[in-house]
């Protein structure tokens, strides 16, 4: 296996039980977050008068609590091929190396939107005080469309995967899929723009 002929020692090894701690801690700290939001919120506040940045939040919290399983359960088979013989990623085994590379796309691809989002929230909070708003333009919309970057964000991992290659029908879902992305994101820059140009309108008003 390329893994163990490239790093026969237990350097490997132990970075994957690294690697397990970070993605515990992770979910600990997330878990912490969720709870916070859920109990800090005013019971009679509704769901969607929530702030943008905590809508952000909460959709990366999703994302983490569903996708460093599947890194904890790739790595973890890593370890086990390399170190009792198992044969997850060796072909002469029946495994399937290409195996490997879908679950770390699996995870790898919506941990993009887990780092991008919160910052996201941070622009249209930013946008949000400088405009004087109490809630952004189109807030419902761009609730919806962080919604839909989480979800369109968890199936397109392929994309990343063309030094394998990819079959004609598979090649066209996950285009498809990878532009419709777009749309979410257009959504959520229109909504900053209709914010700052009410804001315009409102001060030439006056």
């Amino acid at each position: 296996m390329s893994s163990l002929l490239g790093s026969p020692t237990h350097r490997v090894d132990l970075l994957i039980f690294a690697l397990h701690l970070a993605g515990v801690s992770s979910i600990v700290g997330r878990i912490n977050f969720l709870v916070t939001i859920l109990n800090v919120r005013n019971s009679v506040q509704r769901i969607e008068s929530l702030r943008l940045y905590v809508w952000r939040v909460l959709v990366t919290i999703f994302l983490l609590i569903l996708r460093l399983p599947v890194l904890a359960g790739a790595i973890t088979m890593l370890l086990l091929d390399r170190n009792i013989n198992t044969a997850f990623y060796r072909r002469f085994g029946a495994g399937d190396p290409i195996l490997f590379q879908h679950l770390f796309w699996f995870f790898g691809h919506p941990e993009v939107y887990i780092l991008i989002l919160p910052a996201f929230g941070l622009v249209s909070t930013r946008i949000l005080v400088l405009s004087g708003k109490k809630l952004n333009f189109g807030q419902l919309s761009i609730i919806y469309a962080i919604a839909s970057i989480g979800l369109l964000g968890c199936i397109v991992w392929r994309h990343h995967m063309f030094s394998v290659g990819i079959d004609v029908d598979s090649r066209a879902y996950f285009t498809s899929a990878t532009i419709v992305i777009a749309v979410p994101t257009g959504v959520k820059v229109f909504s900053w723009l209709g914010t700052i140009f009410n804001r315009k309108i409102i001060k030439d008003t006056l």
